[in-house]
């Protein structure tokens, strides 16, 4: 069973996760003084509350399709909690479901939503899938409490369906879908890692979230019913939040049409929900390929 880590309230209210080397193979680098920190949340949200989606940033980032923190491949430092995997992981919570009626198959999409990013033929990049014990989410329990322990099982994890009574992000942020959070390496001093060389900063881990006040679906009904509840596509949010945990970025212009936000041209990376989109489009093909041709040569 994997260690049990603190994560503290540092300064600035950013979330911190204390590393330690004990039992891991020796390297020729100390990472003994490194952290995680808490980076960055991207969202996804509902066209009609007339806010798109965004990235609430703790560390600056410039948008270019991709986001310039990345996993470093065989990084001694996520492997004391990613069971020793080099590449990158994914881990799905057992019993965070969603009760909606019109979910009939949200396992199946929960694995299938990385998949498809995995399918991508031009990336040698291929997330690998891990257990879990169940515990709550790293970010879950800090948003409840400020100061948390927890268990970090994967490099990225489906933490799934909570409501705004679970999760208080949600119940300030009740306009959001999905969001995914990225905490970051950081040095002794506080300063991001780039271990790799890269030219990016090292990212830890990454947990997906979805806001179980809104109503989802993944039997191909979506938008308003006749009882005049608005269905969600779970499959279009769970590609879009995995998109970010494979480092794609927001894409496509945001406008109005008739009163509601619209995004153009359509991608998976939308920051804006648009209706049912289960495939990849060009942009997001292009980001993904760009970032992750040369894994783990890079």
């Amino acid at each position: 069973m994997k260690n049990m880590r603190s994560i503290r309230l540092a300064v600035g209210g950013v979330a911190a996760l204390a590393f330690s080397v004990i039992g891991v193979q020796a390297h020729a680098q100390d990472y003994s003084d490194h952290r995680a920190v808490l980076a960055y949340a991207e969202t996804i949200t509902d066209p009609l509350s007339g806010e798109a989606g965004k990235i609430e940033i703790f560390r600056q980032d410039k948008g270019n399709g991709q986001l310039n923190h990345d996993f470093a491949y065989n990084d001694p430092r996520r492997a004391i909690f990613n069971g020793g995997d080099p590449g990158v992981n994914f881990a799905v919570h057992p019993s965070n479901g969603s009760a909606d009626t019109n979910l009939t198959n949200q396992g199946f999409w929960n694995t299938e939503s990385v998949d498809i990013w995995n399918r991508e033929a031009c990336s040698n990049m291929e997330i690998s899938q891990t257990g879990s014990s169940g515990n709550p989410g790293v970010v879950e329990l800090y948003f409840q409490t400020g100061q948390i322990f927890a268990i970090w099982e994967a490099d990225l994890t489906q933490v799934g369906f909570l409501s705004a009574a679970q999760f208080p992000y949600f119940a300030a942020n009740p306009n959001v879908l999905g969001v995914t959070f990225t905490l970051t390496w950081v040095d002794g001093a506080g300063n991001p890692t780039d271990i790799d060389g890269n030219g990016k900063a090292d990212v830890a881990f990454r947990e997906i979230y979805y806001n179980d006040e809104y109503e989802w679906a993944d039997n191909g009904l979506e938008g308003t019913q006749p009882s005049g509840v608005r269905l969600f596509d779970f499959p279009t949010v769970a590609i879009h939040e995995v998109g970010h945990g494979v480092t794609a970025a927001h894409f496509g212009l945001i406008g109005v049409q008739d009163g509601n936000l619209v995004a153009h041209p359509r991608s998976i990376m939308n920051a804006i929900y648009g209706g049912t989109l289960r495939e990849l489009h060009g942009r997001d093909r292009g980001a993904n390929c760009s970032n992750w041709a040369q894994w783990p040569n890079r």
